[in-house]
């Protein structure tokens, strides 16, 4: 892979951002952008009120990022059904060379299996860079899950393992049987329910830890104030959105779009530079709608908080991150 120039679209030449900070994925050698592109809405996914994204607009989205230096994706079989695969693929025609291309399947050994021949078909590609574990599939051992991945590998496939949504032990299970080169948990501010046992584990075995979620689905982008503020979809379960826990962030947020005013950034710049920051993270996963949005989560590179800046606001979302029941996700739910 190369890293592109910021030549493309004119959103991103009128504000100058561009991704200057590589970093190694894992023991692969490769260089990858500190961001990674998240492709969820692209396969059709929208938030409450908001219009599908047309497909027209997702892939200039992408081809912006590449343009800015982004040089990896993240997508799911389950996004849209396996269009978000079909919309990258369909993006990175002809630019293949530029860019790391990661995918995600979940399920036994047999419907692993079977998920990755649909990937390389939606995505027109003959091998996926980077394949994780969704999440662990209830009632099947890790071992067996992971051993489908080797065995993936093994056919040329793909190149690399990752891993995502999982716990310590599940951590522990999945290093003991193949080489894993990513982990892909949520984490914020506020959600901190990997950072004392699965990051640790993570830097002593070379894993790039690659977090979903780091605006917290918006919180993070102060577009929450009160309860009555959050829509009716997915974020209304989110447990950050709760009473009693949504005010106690949104005095967090307000701290922290203060320190972000004081540096000429906005507050969800400054979210990516602290989730940046934190030992043993490698990549925020943004999703973009827009190039205008990819624009703006560019500004969260190429500047740091100061240390005590950075403590303030980790402590005060660890006492918020303390208050929450950890289990599961950030939605209270787990898949199969």
């Amino acid at each position: 892979m190369v890293a592109p120039k910021c030549h493309g679209d004119p959103v991103m030449r009128a504000r100058g951002w561009s991704v200057v900070e590589y970093c190694k994925l894992g023991r692969t050698g490769l260089d990858v952008s500190v961001l990674m592109l998240g492709a969820w809405s692209y396969g059709r996914a929208a938030w409450e009120g908001e219009r599908p994204i047309e497909d027209e607009e997702s892939i200039r989205t992408i081809q912006a990022a590449l343009d800015a230096g982004i040089n990896w994706i993240d997508t799911a079989a389950g996004y849209g059904d396996g269009h978000s695969e079909r919309v990258v693929g369909e993006a990175v025609k002809g630019r293949r060379d530029e860019v790391l291309l990661a995918s995600k399947a979940m399920g036994t050994p047999e419907v692993i299996h079977q998920t990755i021949d649909k990937c390389l078909k939606n995505m027109g590609i003959d091998c996926v860079d980077l394949y994780q574990l969704h999440y662990p599939a209830r009632g099947v051992p890790v071992a067996d899950q992971v051993g489908a991945m080797v065995e993936l590998q093994e056919a040329g496939k793909i190149r690399f393992i990752g891993v995502s949504n999982f716990s310590l032990e599940e951590h522990q299970e999945a290093v003991e049987t193949a080489r894993v080169e990513t982990s892909q948990p949520p984490f914020n501010v506020f959600w901190r329910q990997y950072e004392n046992d699965v990051l640790p584990l993570c830097i002593e075995h070379d894993i790039s830890v690659i977090p979903y979620s780091p605006l917290a689905q918006g919180l993070l982008a102060g577009r929450f104030r009160k309860v009555e503020d959050v829509p009716e979809d997915i974020r209304a379960r989110n447990k950050l959105m709760a009473p009693g826990i949504l005010e106690d962030c949104v005095a967090v947020v307000a701290r922290l779009e203060e320190i972000a005013q004081a540096h000429g950034r906005t507050v969800a710049q400054a979210a990516i530079a602290w989730t940046l920051q934190t030992p043993g993270i490698t990549a925020p996963i943004t999703g973009c709608r827009r190039p205008e949005q990819l624009a703006d989560n560019l500004g969260g590179v190429g500047w740091r908080l100061g240390d005590a800046e950075y403590r303030e606001i980790a402590e005060a979302g660890e006492v918020i991150s303390a208050k929450l029941d950890l289990s599961d996700n950030m939605w209270g739910w787990r898949p199969i």
